[in-house]
């Protein structure tokens, strides 16, 4: 099956993220591709530097290109429902949620956020979720009202020493924060985390 999809496509050889994101986007071909400008493209949940690179250098050789910014039709419009960030979608979750923590919980989201702006936020199980290039990052628990829970989930955690994440799960850890000072106090730990997971799956992608 993937070798029929193969040949029926033009698209350069991408990684796997990129790939899933093109394909949620509907995009099999060079010419639907050319719908879309670079900006939206960038927005697409896995697409990353090099995999843009290669489909700017896939267009050039067709004799095409990306649209113009605000140029686009149906297939700009499925796009946005495609996997990107939802940050207007979290924001409209954060101001209804009720959680003795809810602060703090804003606190930690900003955190995470401000470690690399290509980080994508979502709502995943019910919660705030992160991710970078196609793979999740951490999602917060939020059925534990005692504490502020933060669940690592991407084949790479198990990679990332840190005195922050407890467990010894194949591709999970955890990090839990009691209040305020605690966060204050873990905070440079849980951006090393991250930035070191951030790497990792680079270093793999490449």
């Amino acid at each position: 099956m993937m070798k029929t999809k193969q040949r029926e496509s033009d698209l350069p050889e991408l990684g796997s993220p990129a790939q899933r994101a093109l394909a949620a986007a509907g995009i099999q071909r060079l010419a639907q591709l050319a719908k879309l400008s670079e900006t939206e493209v960038k927005q697409l949940h896995g697409i990353g530097p090099n995999a843009l690179g290669r489909l700017r250098d896939a267009l050039v050789l067709k004799g095409l290109s990306f649209a113009k910014a605000g140029e686009g039709g149906e297939l700009t419009k499925k796009k946005m429902a495609s996997p990107v960030s939802r940050i207007d979608k979290v924001n409209e979750f954060m101001d209804e949620l009720e959680h003795p923590f809810k602060k703090e919980i804003q606190i930690v989201r900003d955190i995470i956020k401000s470690v690399n702006k290509n980080i994508l936020e979502e709502i995943k199980w019910k919660a705030p979720s992160f991710s970078y290039r196609g793979e999740y990052l951490v999602t917060f628990n939020l059925w534990t009202k005692e504490h502020i829970h933060l669940v690592f989930h991407n084949p790479l955690i198990s990679k990332v020493k840190s005195k922050l994440l407890e467990g010894n799960y194949t591709d999970r850890r955890m990090a839990y924060f009691a209040d305020m000072k605690d966060i204050k106090a873990k905070r440079s730990a849980l951006k090393k985390t991250l930035k070191d997971l951030i790497k990792l799956q680079e270093k793999k992608e490449d």
